[in-house]
C-alpha cells in the first residue's frame, strides 16, 4: 500500500545521488512510499515497476543495485525472502502515527544490524537526501 512521504529541497543537490540515472533518483522517492514505517519493504522488482513505473521501460533490478551500490537502500535476505531497507529512513521520515508497525525481518549481518553501521559510515550527504 502506499503511503504519504515526504521530500526536503536538498534531495535534488545531494552529489551522491545526482550521480544516478534519473529513474534510479525517481525509484528512490517511490520506494519511501511503499516502505512500511521502518523503512522496509519486499524487494520484488516486477511489483515495484507495477506499482510506480507502470507504463515505463525501466529496469527496476537495476537501478535497485545502483541504489544498493551507492548507499541508499540495503537489499538483503530474511527467511529465504528479499527485502530492501531504505536506510537512513527513520531520520527522514515521519510515518503516521496509526502506520502498522513492520512485519518485515530487520536486517542483521552475524547478529548485528548493518542499519546502524551504514549510518554511522561517514556517508553523510546520502543519509540526508531524505525527507
Amino acid at each position: 500500500m502506499a503511503r504519504s512521504r515526504n521530500i526536503k529541497p536538498r534531495f535534488f543537490t545531494n552529489e551522491d545521488l545526482v550521480e544516478l540515472p534519473f529513474e534510479a533518483r525517481l525509484l528512490f522517492i517511490g520506494l519511501w512510499t511503499e516502505a512500511d514505517r521502518e523503512g522496509r519493504l519486499e524487494d520484488r522488482p516486477k511489483r515495484l515497476k507495477m506499482s510506480l513505473f507502470p507504463a515505463d521501460n525501466i529496469d527496476i533490478d537495476l537501478q535497485l543495485t545502483s541504489l544498493a551500490n551507492a548507499g541508499f537502500i540495503l537489499r538483503y535476505e530474511a527467511n529465504g525472502d528479499r527485502f530492501i531497507q531504505v536506510l537512513n529512513f527513520d531520520k527522514h521520515q515521519s510515518p503516521h502515527v496509526k502506520e502498522v508497525a513492520s512485519i518485515i525481518p530487520a536486517p542483521t549481518i552475524a547478529g548485528k544490524n548493518p542499519i546502524e553501521k551504514q549510518q554511522d559510515s561517514g556517508k553523510e550527504d546520502a543519509s540526508t537526501v531524505q525527507a
